[in-house]
């Protein structure tokens, strides 16, 4: 065929092809009700337009399916949206321009690279363009960083994340692009020299669910965990491990129970956190894919409700139990076992690759970070503008705007309560929004946040079924649409209650939407007419053994507290290294303590136990952490990102970068005393079997242990490494066993005769 007729071919196929339009009203179709409500129709046709031009610029043979729901999209998560496709899309594809595919895809996470880094933050998630100014991000926003940029150059790319590890305490989400035809993963902002290869290859198999949200009503081959009206959740744990189809059948007294609710959980921060439910069919099942570990199935109907551990293909649970009662439980739940996926990349590629990475750190480095509009505000309301700035997240001061501070502060009623003063009420996005309706004269209506209240019910129209990711609206946007849906109503309520003057807020623990009046929090509850109560509360006490695994135990590191109803489950979201507490105020009703003592390998020990909660009462529950004689459990946590001084260098570095992933041990040595000098002799005792064990020893002080074939020697210039490890008063040395996950599973305090014996024996457990 001539070149001439193959690209006449090609012009009618464009032509032929959807418009711009119809891309727009794509989008409307399966569009969240906060982001039409937040963004104009003009915001979503100029980037339609950026996305096809980019599509017929780069040639890419990208299918209809994927181009539609891996590229136009600009949503990746529940990040704020912002320009960053029309601003980037150009800079970006020149940078990719006459690369494969797959080149482009590394290529284009290198540029990320450039840009922003891993540093840990709050829940909010951080529009790109803000991550980039910032130069950091946690995991969760280096992703949809990388996504924005693999789909602005038109690279189908979609975000892949385990809800939470089975094996740890934490979670992480990465990028999965779309290459001839396959996905293959990427960490964000971590670029390796190959696709498949990043730092977790090891700890992926260990995942339990691995999935991503879809936007649209997509028909793909992957397992459906739900479909809402705006997105596809679609399972992806067999494009990494095995995996089984967990079945679960729900009997009632023997029998099958059709459309009882059934909800999947994993171990994880003390918790059994929920990552999938379903209603059970007409045979009373219900089905999920899973990897090849304990997964806690509960199931729910009519006040009645059960729970089992599902280690296989088959479990059943009955419904045998009543809210209300009082009764406890023991699970050990194992994880699945490590089978890391292999890496092709060479020695010479991967070295390569790391010389490129240190040039792609210097070249962050150079980039003007901070917030101009803080800088310029500050200026102007320095001493008054410092007190605003401090009830806002190191996040919000990074890409807070100026008119958002200067409508807060020209507007401030002269209170210094944080509920009346802060903008910030939840996790919405920040806009001005006091100064419009203070100018509205609406307030002159209100003597108190219950007429407020009543307004709220009576004028804005909740929408429910078009927010299934409970996407946070503006007030703004509520405030000229008069519509939102419930969270977004909630939010709402609050902020015009402080725009006026009357404290409010959502509850960070029970997320309950009060005012207070007279010093007490008044809940409020808008139905078919607003009710106003404060709530009956009793006194919860918890009872821990002194003889116990650990000296005082953490809430989400040991135990958590959630809330039982007949169709939910409410963590209680209490201040996570908060201070130490043993008794609780909660409201009258039915609860769950779940404790839990973390493995070294993994697994968990856990102890459930239910009970009641009645008003102007003191309920004593026992607090159970469970001892293992022959395995390791996890006894702190630390940070493995921390910097120390290497010895020789001249700037700083994290312990992550000397030791790389996996086990390592850590020594913060002291002066000339006894405990340094005894810790030494055992250091030297317990040589070779540190040196057949083959991990770094990082060795902080004067001290050097002699033999140790694989140590790293430096110091803790401030002092915080230590300060990780031991409290204030603690003898040195410390000598801790920890991972590349932030764990410690050994820590040894001062003058200890055991170490080396101690020593052989942690390190025969931790590979």
């Amino acid at each position: 065929m001539k070149r001439s007729a193959l690209l006449l071919m090609v012009l009618l196929a464009a032509a032929c092809g959807p418009r711009p339009s119809e891309y727009v009203d794509w989008l409307y179709a399966s569009m969240p009700l906060p982001d039409s409500l937040q963004y104009p129709r003009s915001f979503w046709e100029e980037n339609v337009r950026k996305t096809l031009e980019v599509r017929q610029k780069m040639h890419w043979d990208i299918p209809e399916r994927e181009f539609r729901h891996f590229v136009l999209p600009l949503r990746v998560n529940n990040e704020s949206l912002d320009d960053f496709r029309t601003v980037y899309a150009d800079t970006l594809c020149r940078r990719v321009q006459g690369l494969s595919l797959a080149e482009a895809a590394l290529e284009i996470n290198h540029w990320c690279h450039e840009q922003a880094t891993y540093a840990p933050s709050d829940g909010r998630t951080s529009a790109p363009m803000a991550t980039v100014r910032r130069g950091v991000g946690r995991c969760g926003e280096e992703s949809v960083l990388a996504v924005a940029a693999l789909r602005a150059a038109g690279i189908p790319a979609r975000q892949v994340y385990t809800p939470r590890w089975a094996h740890t305490d934490d979670n992480h989400a990465w990028v999965e692009v779309w290459v001839d035809g396959k996905w293959h993963f990427m960490g964000a902002c971590e670029p390796a020299a190959t696709l498949d290869n990043a730092w977790f290859n090891a700890p992926v198999s260990r995942a339990l669910l691995l999935h991503t949200k879809v936007y649209g009503d997509y028909q793909g081959d992957e397992d459906v965990i739900q479909r809402t009206p705006c997105y596809t959740e679609i399972n992806v744990i067999r494009g990494y491990v095995p995996a089984r189809r967990t079945v679960v059948t729900v009997l009632d007294g023997g029998q099958p129970v059709e459309d009882a609710a059934v909800s999947f959980h994993i171990y994880n921060y003390a918790e059994f956190y929920p990552v999938a439910s379903y209603r059970t069919d007409a045979d009373g099942r219900a089905a999920l894919d899973t990897g090849l570990g304990d997964v806690l199935v509960w199931a729910r109907k009519g006040g009645r409700f059960g729970f089992a551990k599902a280690s296989g293909e088959v479990v059943t649970v009955s419904l045998d139990h009543r809210f209300g009662e009082r009764f406890s439980a023991d699970l050990d739940i194992v994880p699945p076992a490590e089978h890391p996926i292999p890496v092709d990349a060479t020695q010479e590629q991967t070295q390569a690759n790391a010389r490129r990475l240190a040039a792609e750190d210097a070249i962050r480095a150079a980039h003007p970070h901070g917030n101009p509009d803080v800088e310029a505000f500050l200026e102007d309301h320095y001493f008054s503008g410092k007190a605003l700035l401090q009830l806002l997240t190191e996040k919000d001061r990074g890409d807070v705007t100026r008119d958002v501070l200067e409508d807060a502060i020209s507007h401030d009623s002269g209170s210094f309560d944080p509920y009346v003063v802060s903008p910030r009420v939840e996790l919405e996005p920040l806009r001005p929004f006091r100064g419009e309706v203070i100018a509205s004269g609406l307030g002159a209506r209100f003597g108190g946040a219950d007429a407020v209240a009543r307004w709220v019910r009576d004028s804005i129209r909740v929408v429910e079924g078009r927010n299934p990711q409970r996407l946070r609206t503006a007030p703004a946007a509520v405030w000229q649409a008069r519509r939102a849906d419930a969270l977004g109503r909630d939010i709402f309520y609050v902020a015009l209650c402080r725009s006026f003057g009357f404290p409010a807020r959502l509850d960070e623990v029970t997320g309950k939407t009060q005012y207070r009046l007279d010093g007490a929090w008044v809940d409020v509850d808008f139905g078919t007419r607003v009710e106003e109560r404060v709530a009956p509360q009793g006194t919860v006490r918890l009872l821990y053994a002194a003889a116990g695994p650990v000296r005082t135990p953490e809430y989400y590191r040991h135990y958590t507290l959630s809330r039982l109803e007949p169709e939910s489950t409410r963590l209680m979201e209490y201040e996570e290294n908060g201070p130490a507490r043993d008794t609780y105020t909660l409201d009258e009703g039915y609860y769950l303590l779940t404790a839990g003592n973390r493995m070294a390998d993994g697994s968990a020990l856990v102890h459930l136990e239910f009970f009641p909660v009645a008003a102007d009462r003191t309920t004593d529950v026992p607090l159970v952490l469970r001892r293992s004689e022959d395995r390791l459990s996890v006894v702190g946590t630390m940070d493995a990102e921390a910097p120390f001084l290497r010895e020789g260098a001249q700037a700083p570095q994290s312990l992550l970068s000397a030791t790389g992933r996996g086990y390592f041990l850590l020594a913060v040595m002291g002066g000339k005393d006894e405990p340094t000098s005894h810790a030494l002799h055992e250091l030297a005792a317990a040589a070779p079997d540190l040196n057949a064990w083959g991990r770094p020893v990082v060795v902080l002080g004067q001290a050097r242990p002699e033999g140790l074939e694989n140590a790293v020697f430096g110091s803790d210039p401030d002092g915080r490494i230590r300060a990780m490890l031991a409290a204030p008063g603690d003898v040195l040395p410390l000598i801790a066993m920890c991972d590349s996950f932030g764990r410690i599973v050994y820590l040894s305090k001062g003058y200890n005769t055991s170490l080396a014996a101690d020593l052989r024996r942690v390190t025969a457990q931790c590979r």
